[in-house]
């Protein structure tokens, strides 16, 4: 649990690096101090007649080495501190990226994805200018204001100093009534951001169906609502900024028009000399932009305040599937699997999508598992992948239950085709050797070739370095899947899991695919999940789930025998494929007819 603020851990962390930035900005400001001193020796010269050249050279020196040196040292210190910003900046998204992927997948079922982006871009965004501006700036102004207003009030007159400084407090007043507004609208603006972001990358994912639907109109109906509210929130934060920035600027300037009266006035009784004022009003001139920059890093760190608490509640947020305590360290599994009394149900669901669920798949055999969509297929397998926690003591691996096994070695040992394909924006070779083992190009090819895609590639321009687009949309339907299952086949993992993986194929295709599965099921443990006969029926034991349950099982053969769901399905199934082919088959009568005629 995060108790300080992310900036201060930060800074705990590379505090020597801040403590040489922080030194090389105040030997600068030092360095601009001295410019009034020598202001003021060079006007009272003047006043005097007591200037010579040899003096005039003299100031002309400092001057150039103290301009010089506020150069060098104010670009080093500015470089150095604004370095450590984006140092922050770097870390703090990696952060946020390391602790996503800890999260379970229903964390990103709850989440809009506008929101996680408006995190990692906009709130970090924030946090970097709150080093980059705010922490530069804070610097700046104590270094500058207190040792001018000690050089003020000592070498030149410590009445005019407290009266011309006694506006200033009313920058804490006026900073403390802005605080709380300033942090509303700013938590407000970055919740629009997030719902904006996630409306335009909705509307980019399913940009098919919304023109499909003709739903144009209504999409930019949408967004034209959440883009003027977005408009509205910002319009009310740039007011609270612009009134709070006008009011410390005219605070400023009613320090800057006493410094100029008073100052006169005691110039005039001989109170202080020409040069003493020409000094006093130089180290004001160089109060007012680090006194005005007092309010703009109020405002900025009320934004960051709100960003930093947007953050840290997503990295104090425990992800709910990690590896128990005191599990202990394996490297490798095989492939015996159990289950024993499963029941399971998600969270804020009433209905077990699982109920007294009892399998036993040795190691190098096969299950298929067919049923009616929502009778829990999917919630098993992801349940044996641990993206969600299945209760204790119910499935084992290895005779050992999966939540005493480590995540990495759990899930390096399972290869997984889930039901939706997604391919990433790289190239096809890239996809299919996903896995983080290193592989060669006979490898990837003979996947392919397992997979009965391998053709279908080299007929592409770039072949297997041909980009895919977004989510493999380059790619047909059954393409995708058969790049999905080379990616699988890839992976040297004893358990492997197809999830109605074949849907999108031809019977062909599907009838080439299964004979190399087959081989392959020989070595390891596979869970095949299918609303086809065709594509299961040669597994070892087959199992019909309905509504949770396993209400059959058995192998192909035994379950037609028991005329049951199973042999009903495959009645329907048998029905519908005759039904397909019969114009194919008019087709091929006709062709032969006209052949015939030909002849004759």
């Amino acid at each position: 649990m995060r108790n300080r603020s992310i900036f201060r851990e930060h800074f705990y962390l590379h505090k020597w690096s801040y403590f040489f930035g922080t030194g090389l900005l105040a030997i600068s400001l030092l360095l601009q101090l001295v410019v009034p001193g020598l202001l003021k020796e060079f006007t009272d010269g003047l006043q005097n007649d007591s200037i010579t050249a040899a003096g005039l050279w003299k100031l002309a020196l400092w001057f150039i080495i103290t301009g010089f040196g506020t150069f060098v040292f104010r670009s080093s210190g500015r470089i150095y501190i604004f370095k450590m910003s984006r140092i922050l900046e770097r870390d703090l998204r990696t952060s946020l990226f390391s602790h996503w992927e800890q999260m379970q997948t229903n964390y990103f079922h709850n989440q809009r994805i506008g929101n996680l982006m408006a995190h990692a871009v906009n709130d970090v965004n924030i946090m970097r200018q709150i080093v980059m501006q705010g922490y530069f700036q804070t610097v700046e102004a104590v270094v500058l204001i207190t040792i001018a207003i000690f050089m003020m009030a000592s070498t030149i007159n410590l009445s005019l100093t407290l009266l011309v400084l006694l506006p200033l407090p009313g920058l804490t007043y006026i900073a403390y009534r802005f605080r709380a507004k300033t942090q509303a609208y700013s938590l407000q603006v970055q919740e629009a951001i997030g719902v904006l972001t996630s409306r335009v990358q909705e509307f980019c994912s399913g940009i098919g169906v919304f023109k499909t639907y003709v739903q144009e109109e209504e999409q930019l109906k949408k967004f034209t609502e959440e883009n003027d509210s977005n408009v509205e929130v910002n319009k009310h934060l740039i007011r609270t900024n612009s009134l709070f920035t006008s009011l410390s600027q005219g605070i400023v300037g009613l320090s800057y028009l006493l410094s100029i009266v008073l100052g006169s006035i005691l110039v005039m009784r001989n109170t202080i000399s020409l040069g003493d004022f020409v000094a006093f009003n130089t180290y004001l001139s160089l109060l007012i932009t680090p006194i005005e920059n007092i309010g703009k890093v109020i405002n900025l760190l009320q934004q960051g305040k709100a960003a930093d608490n947007r953050i840290r509640d997503v990295l104090t947020t425990e992800p709910e599937i990690q590896d128990e305590e005191g599990v202990r360290p394996i490297t490798s599994i095989t492939g015996d699997i159990e289950i024993k009394n499963l029941s399971f149900k998600y969270d804020k669901s009433k209905r077990y999508a699982l109920q007294n669920i009892n399998l036993s798949i040795p190691k190098g055999t096969s299950l298929a598992i067919v049923g009616k969509i929502g009778s829990g297929k999917s919630t098993l397998v992801n349940l044996l992948l641990r993206l969600y926690n299945p209760p204790k003591n119910t499935i084992f691996i290895n005779h050992q239950d999966i939540r005493d096994i480590p995540l990495k070695t759990l899930r390096t040992s399972i290869a997984y085709v889930p039901q939706e394909n997604f391919l990433f924006s790289t190239t096809i070779k890239e996809n299919i050797a996903f896995d983080p083992n290193p592989y060669e190009d006979p490898q990837i090819f003979h996947a392919a070739t397992q997979a009965h895609v391998y053709h279908d590639i080299t007929e592409l321009p770039q072949k297997f370095d041909t980009v895919l687009m977004e989510k493999g949309l380059s790619l047909s339907g059954g393409q995708q899947q058969r790049v999905c299952i080379a990616r699988a086949l890839m992976k040297p993992s004893p358990i492997i899991i197809f999830d109605d993986s074949l849907s999108a194929v031809d019977s062909k295709t599907e009838t080439g695919i299964l004979q190399t599965l087959r081989s392959e099921m020989k070595s390891r443990t596979t869970i095949m999940i299918s609303h086809r006969i065709s594509t299961i029926q040669h597994a070892d034991q087959i199992i019909v789930l309905n509504e949770g349950k396993i209400v059959e099982r058995g192998t192909h053969q035994e379950l037609i025998n028991k005329n049951g769901i199973y042999k009903k399905m495959l009645e329907q199934q048998t029905t519908q494929h005759s039904l397909e082919l019969q114009p194919l088959r008019y087709i091929h009568r006709q062709n032969i007819l006209i052949k015939r005629r030909r002849r004759t």
